[in-house]
């Protein structure tokens, strides 16, 4: 069920941090968070400085898509984070989280699994803009099925790339995935953060972005 753009900045605005929704923002490890009531990845934790969520602030809704006016600066301890996940408290995880998008996940894009896709388990995509190495996620579209072999939410290698196609693999450089059914996906880009010791991870205005764009 497609919506215009004044319905989805109705349902954005509608998340901000004045109706209490998305107030605060959380830093992940490389799992995925989960779309339930309470958030399946691992938050950053201890470091010193210790790790916090920050509150944020949201302009207002335009075109389907808003953005965050404050820059937000968050201490972690070593790891590898890949997330930022939506929370409507400054601690604790439950029911109070809201969703996520994934760090550097400005490439994303649809695509499509043919039967000539499930023989060279290969995903169509026009001008991807993905290259061999990159990390991405795939995701269903509406009520259509995800190609058989590939799981939501599974951070994937892109291998085998071309301008209009990618296969996905489990490992850099491993083998491709084996698709044995069509269907379709979206996919985004993930560019994970890694921190061997204690470091910052800032956010500049308007890098965070909410958007309906999907819907």
């Amino acid at each position: 069920m497609p919506f215009n753009d004044p319905a989805k900045n109705v349902m954005l605005d509608a998340l901000d941090e004045s109706n209490t929704q998305i107030t605060h923002v959380g830093i992940c490890t490389l799992s995925d968070p989960g779309t339930g009531a309470n958030m399946n990845a691992v938050e950053a934790t201890g470091g010193s400085p210790a790790y916090a969520r920050q509150a944020v602030t949201w302009g207002g809704a335009a075109s389907g898509a808003k953005s965050n006016t404050n820059t937000l600066t968050f201490d972690v301890p070593a790891g590898t984070y890949g997330f930022f996940a939506w929370f409507n408290a400054s601690t604790g995880n439950t029911n109070n989280y809201r969703g996520y998008a994934p760090f550097g996940g400005a490439t994303r894009s649809f695509g499509t699994v043919d039967s000539a896709g499930v023989t060279g388990n290969v995903v169509q995509s026009a001008a991807h803009g993905l290259a061999d190495n990159d990390r991405v996620m795939l995701f269903n579209v509406f009520s259509e099925s995800l190609p058989t072999g590939v799981s939501e939410g599974t951070v994937y290698f892109v291998v085998g790339s071309t301008t209009n196609t990618f296969q996905v693999s489990a490992t850099q450089g491993g083998s491709a995935v084996d698709i044995t059914g069509q269907g379709e996906l979206f996919f985004q880009k993930v560019v994970p953060e890694v921190f061997a010791g204690q470091g910052q991870i800032t956010v500049a205005v308007g890098a965070l972005v909410l958007e309906a764009t999907a819907m």
